[in-house]
């Protein structure tokens, strides 16, 4: 069928000619937002296009919702990587969404503006956080607030309805120092006296130094009014506090000096090490820790550049540094000198004959920065500062010292790693068989490893033992010279308790005459005395 029409002017509508009859052209051409009649219905399969329309139309209103809310989310997941968690508190007072130099600011002006009024004997003043000698570690504490609940699962980190409240001191209220207080108030203290923690005797380890009591205007009430103003950050306005005389305690009791100790303590048992490549060239001892370190009895208190902290302990970078130019650096040589040490038998350390050295050459600045490097170690409790640089490794020469008692030959055989270089007459216990050594009786000598553990250059020996008989054997001798005790219930090697020269040659015709000691002669003992080291092992055989 063709179907002929023409173009209407004005938009007017067109001339139908064909089948249709004028009823079915003005359904086809009527525009919808005209009414229809109740029983005039659209044709099928415009209906069907109508409907496949809002199929698709809706999938494309989810996906932006979606997308919308994904870019929230997102975002809040991007904001939130640098601020404060939702749920997250500091002291009570809620810090989402703020990032850590808000929370640090905020913080910092809350101190610097807290000021806590005070009244004693008609005078009144306001003190500061500042007039305390408090502050704040705003940073630390900002960062703690920023930090928490980030390790708490996924879900919950962004629950506002999970808490989480910082409640970290500001500072320690016990540590407020009362001489401003004192001053504006006008009252006369005696100063209390701080305990200190120094070097002890051989610059191995460290003693406290107990503190004392004063007297003066009560600081506790004031110091405690401060920090609670400072934890509402602001929202608590400080009462006038009336200020009491009373006995003072030192900022630095005895009980945080002990700990600060403990502390030095602790770092001494596993110093920090300085290295070259894998070589530990020298490490922090003591007089190192007390040249770079003070005591602050306010745990929380800001740090200035240059400044760690562990426990009480705070150490300064510059100190360090300067004790290592001074003390270590200058002391490095680039050529070695072998370590010389005597030892036993069980290779125990008794005596050094020389320190020795490594050969260091440091490579040019690699050491600029080592008091840096070793202060946060410190603060850690443990590491290392590596330096470039090459080393050449000191070696270590050991000289073996040890005895053999033969209660069978009754000699005092001397060694010297491993070669015998003295060989003496002894007389020993008188129970021993003078040509077995078998003990026969209660005054014998006893076998087996010893380890000399104390000496004397010359003793009184006097005491008692009751035998098996039920009689008692006594003994006092005065003077017997040269003395090395190996066992602990009082056997020595010693020179022979005569009351006249007795040489090693007339030992070798003599009896046993001791109680259990080895007596050797008087023209060999004081030889013997000054070779024989503490620790000396002794073997005691048949």
């Amino acid at each position: 069928m063709t179907d002929n029409y023409e173009q209407p002017v004005g938009g007017s509508q067109p001339n139908i000619a064909g089948s249709f009859s004028d009823a079915e052209a003005t359904a086809v051409f009527t525009p919808f937002d005209v009414a229809q009649p109740m029983d005039q219905s659209i044709d099928d399969g415009d209906a069907v296009k109508a409907n496949h329309r809002k199929r698709h139309v809706w999938p494309w209103i989810v996906l932006g919702v979606v997308v919308v809310l994904g870019a929230g989310l997102g975002g809040g997941f991007w904001f939130f990587q640098s601020h404060a968690l939702p749920g997250t508190t500091l002291w009570g007072n809620p810090m989402m969404g703020r990032s850590q130099s808000q929370i640090a600011a905020t913080i910092d002006d809350t101190v610097n503006n807290t000021t806590v009024p005070v009244s004693y004997d008609g005078k009144t003043a306001k003190i500061s956080f500042k007039d305390l000698g408090l502050s704040v570690d705003s940073d630390a504490l900002a960062s703690e607030v920023v930090n928490a609940k980030r390790g708490d699962a996924f879900w919950q980190r962004y629950a506002f309805w999970v808490k989480k409240d910082v409640t970290t001191a500001p500072a320690n209220a016990g540590a407020a120092v009362s001489d401003t207080l004192n001053q504006k108030l006008g009252v006369n203290e005696v100063k209390p006296v701080d305990a200190a923690v120094q070097l002890n005797g051989d610059q191995t380890g460290f003693d406290v130094v107990a503190g004392a009591q004063g007297e003066g205007a009560d600081v506790a009430p004031v110091a405690d009014a401060a920090v609670k103003s400072v934890q509402s950050l602001g929202s608590y306005e400080p009462k006038t506090v009336n200020v009491s005389l009373k006995a003072t305690n030192p900022v630095v009791t005895d009980d945080i000096a002990n700990q600060a100790r403990s502390t030095l303590d602790t770092l001494l048992q596993n110093p920090v090490a300085i290295k070259v490549q894998d070589h530990q060239i020298a490490a922090i001892n003591a007089p190192a820790l007390a040249a770079a370190m003070s005591i602050n009895a306010n745990e929380n208190a800001k740090l200035t550049d240059g400044q760690t902290r562990n426990g009480y302990v705070v150490f300064d970078a510059g100190k360090l540094q300067q004790y290592y130019n001074d003390a270590i650096k200058a002391n490095l040589k680039t050529d070695h000198e072998d370590r010389e040490v005597i030892v036993n038998n069980d290779g125990d350390e008794l005596q050094v004959i020389k320190e020795g050295h490594d050969g260091v050459t440091l490579a040019d600045g690699t050491d600029s920065n080592v008091g840096q490097q070793a202060v946060e170690a410190l603060a850690k409790g443990n590491g290392a500062v590596t330096l470039d640089g090459t080393v050449d490794p000191m070696q270590t020469k050991a000289t073996k010292r040890h005895v053999v008692v033969d209660l069978s030959d009754r000699l005092v055989h001397v060694y010297e790693n491993d070669q015998e270089i003295k060989t003496f007459h002894a007389s020993v216990g008188q129970d021993n068989n003078r040509t077995t050594g078998v003990c026969q009786g209660d005054l014998c000598t006893p076998t087996g490893d010893f380890k000399v553990w104390l000496k004397y250059p010359t003793q009184d020996m006097s005491g008692n033992v009751t035998l098996s008989d039920g009689s008692v054997s006594h003994w006092s001798v005065k003077g017997v010279g040269d003395v090395n005790y190996f066992s602990k219930d009082g056997c020595a090697i010693h020179r022979i308790a005569k009351s006249s020269f007795t040489s090693d040659a007339t030992i070798a015709n003599m009896n046993n005459i001791s109680h259990g000691c080895v007596g050797i002669g008087w023209d060999v003992s004081d030889w013997f005395y000054d070779w024989c080291l503490n620790g000396t092992t002794v073997h005691v055989q048949l």
